[in-house]
């Protein structure tokens, strides 16, 4: 170093040439060089050194206004410049959650496929210096929206309040909505209002009159597209659901006891109950199991209505004349003044043992009075319902309702002495 050149304040040179640097600041991490001059023929002596002042990260986005707009289908490039001594490692969290990489990253591009991938994608700088920094970029997918509902099936009576509910899950850019009732704008008024908090979308009818009976559809519409839910506003029942009751459901070899529960402000009228022998039945050879399907069909059991005006009816059926140690299925419809149900799930229940093996019958079912034996325990008897949910819906023809079975798959064995 020239002797003469004069040093900055914070830096002193000590009489033995050793430096001394105060109050460090980023901008000192250098190597420092310290250099003898030798007469000829020896050359000058140099010796290095190097400081490295450590100093907490900081972060800029890219972009720099931490918002990104992409259509759906388009790429995704986003990032985070991060500075500090030693250099930063850098996390990615998306709406709060830690994104799996493979490594440490400062940049992200991907392909905007989905509009689950729009979101906050949060960027954290950690070098050990200091607390960690974070800076957040918010990612917008544009697409056509998206509407859902938790009950499209909505049963009422006259003179009650009614509310259709429509969920706006996603709409960017945002969308315009409109109810409609059988293709025209639903007509609002002091009785029938549109009410919207959230994203949850309602049509309320403060006191229902037998005209606003139909069908409904909500419609939220973008740039993008549309997207609808489509709504019934009815009297018939609600889905009966079965009860589960050990103290109720009770089996016998030639019989069982249903309950049924079902939502109706009206009277109901009557119940229609569809049975017939669970098809994974034990096969005609002995000790073994099929699962093919069943040539027996549906076999529908007419059963009276009560007379309260509900909300909320109870069923208890005893059906009789079944075949003992055989899995039967159920289902079951109501009809009021406006019209039969939709079907129920599933009932899956099994009769009692009877005398020595049994085999299912596909004929009509008649009075049987089976020999009871003295039986040994068993080491599978299934004599609890359990209520299994039916795919897809019909409400017409046992022949529609025999194709919408769910197949448990399951593996029944009767032993009997």
């Amino acid at each position: 170093m020239d002797a003469h050149h004069l040093l900055p304040p914070r830096v002193r040179m000590h009489a033995n040439y050793s430096l001394q640097v105060d109050s460090l600041a980023a901008g000192d991490s250098a190597d420092y060089t310290c250099e003898v001059i030798r007469p000829e023929p020896w050359g000058p002596i140099r010796q290095t050194h190097l400081i490295e002042v450590q100093y907490s990260p900081t972060v800029r986005t890219i972009p720099d206004d931490g918002f990104v707009e992409v259509r759906k289908g388009d790429y995704v490039d986003i990032g985070c410049e991060a500075t500090g001594t030693p250099t930063p490692i850098v996390n990615w969290k998306k709406n709060g959650e830690p994104l799996a990489l493979l490594e440490p990253r400062s940049r992200l591009r991907f392909r905007a496929e989905h509009r689950l991938l729009a979101g906050v994608y949060e960027c954290s700088a950690n070098n050990g210096v200091g607390d960690p920094v974070t800076a957040a970029i918010t990612v917008a997918v544009l697409d056509a929206p998206v509407v859902s509902s938790e009950r499209s099936f909505v049963h009422t009576a006259i003179g009650l309040r009614a509310s259709l509910a429509a969920r706006l899950d996603f709409a960017v850019p945002p969308a315009t909505t409109t109810w409609y009732r059988d293709g025209r704008p639903v007509r609002t008024d002091d009785r029938v209002v549109i009410m919207v908090q959230d994203n949850v979308h309602q049509l309320i009818f403060r006191t229902v009159r037998k005209s606003d009976l139909g069908n409904y559809t909500f419609r939220a519409e973008n740039k993008f597209g549309m997207a609808d839910v489509q709504f019934k506003l009815t009297g018939v029942p609600n889905i009966a659901s079965f009860k589960v009751d050990h103290t109720l459901n009770k089996a016998t070899p030639v019989s069982f006891t249903l309950v049924w529960e079902v939502d109706s402000y009206s009277t109901i009228i009557e119940y229609n109950l569809w049975i017939r022998p669970y098809y994974g039945r034990l096969s005609t050879e002995p000790d073994s199991f099929t699962t093919e399907a069943p040539a027996n069909h549906w076999i529908k059991i007419v059963v009276p209505g009560d007379s309260s005006a509900g909300p909320i009816h109870t069923a208890l059926y005893t059906v009789r004349g079944l075949t003992p140690a055989t899995v039967y299925e159920v289902i079951v419809t109501s009809r009021n003044r406006f019209g039969w149900s939709k079907p129920s799930a599933i009932l899956h229940f099994a009769t009692e043992p009877g005398a020595g093996r049994q085999i299912p019958s596909t004929s009509d079912y008649t009075d049987v009075s089976p020999v009871l034996e003295e039986l040994e325990p068993e080491a599978h008897n299934i004599s609890q319902a359990q209520v299994f949910e039916r795919v897809g819906e019909s409400s017409n023809a046992a022949r529609e309702i025999s194709s919408a079975i769910l197949i448990t798959g399951a593996i029944i064995f009767f032993c009997v002495s």
